[in-house]
């Protein structure tokens, strides 16, 4: 029997059937071709039937796109994890998707198995549970970055572009490019999604480092 629940919302004929190809023998899998057929057929869910279920959700679609769908989904309070699919999305899109719960950004072109590790880390680690939980603004933890560090941090978590962080800042394109790889190997933040999340969570922490005198 199978143990979780995979539902693939994309207008792409070929992306859905290959997902769905990949994905079946291990996951219970459903498909539509938009975000309005998802909708009329979801009285036929049981979202408490204690199978873990995830929605693989295109972004941008005729119609309504995948952001509104998931703000939809809210509103009529189902909640769970989403991975946004796109190939066209930019920096920001990516942190706003984040911010409406997203779990994770995978961009097109993809492969299976960034699509199988994604759903394989959700459905061991975290299952329904959300991935975040916020420290309060009273919880700090020390974080081994710099200020300038600090400062290119908070900026990438807001979405903001690193050519944009290096005219906000005054710096090189390159020194941004160079910080940014200090993060990725000092807190490993290797996606956005993973620096939106962090500095969420530690929000307080990062703009304590900033803060300190120098």
């Amino acid at each position: 029997m199978k143990n979780a629940r995979v539902i693939i919302v994309d207008d792409e004929a070929d992306i859905r059937e290959g997902l769905e190809d990949w994905l079946s023998n291990e996951y219970t899998t459903q498909c539509f071709d938009s975000a309005e057929s998802f909708l009329e057929a979801i009285n036929n869910f049981d979202f408490e039937d204690g199978v873990p279920s995830c929605m693989l959700l295109d972004f941008q679609m005729p119609g309504m796109n995948g952001v509104e769908l998931q703000t939809t989904l809210k509103q009529i309070n189902i909640d769970f994890p989403i991975i946004f699919i796109s190939g066209n999305a930019g920096h920001a899109d990516i942190i706003n998707a984040w911010h409406g719960a997203a779990l994770d950004f995978i961009l097109k072109p993809f492969t299976p198995d960034q699509i199988s590790e994604a759903l394989a880390k959700l459905f061991t680690q975290h299952k329904q549970e959300r991935l975040i939980t916020s420290a309060s603004p009273s919880d700090r933890v020390d974080i081994p970055i710099t200020h300038r560090e600090a400062q290119v941090l908070l900026l990438l978590g807001k979405g903001h572009q690193q050519k944009e962080i290096a005219e906000m800042l005054g710096l090189s394109l390159r020194t941004v490019k160079m910080y940014r790889t200090f993060l990725k190997n000092k807190l490993n933040l290797n996606t956005l999604i993973e620096i939106a999340r962090y500095c969420d969570q530690y929000h307080s922490s990062i703009k304590n480092v900033i803060e300190q005198p120098k």
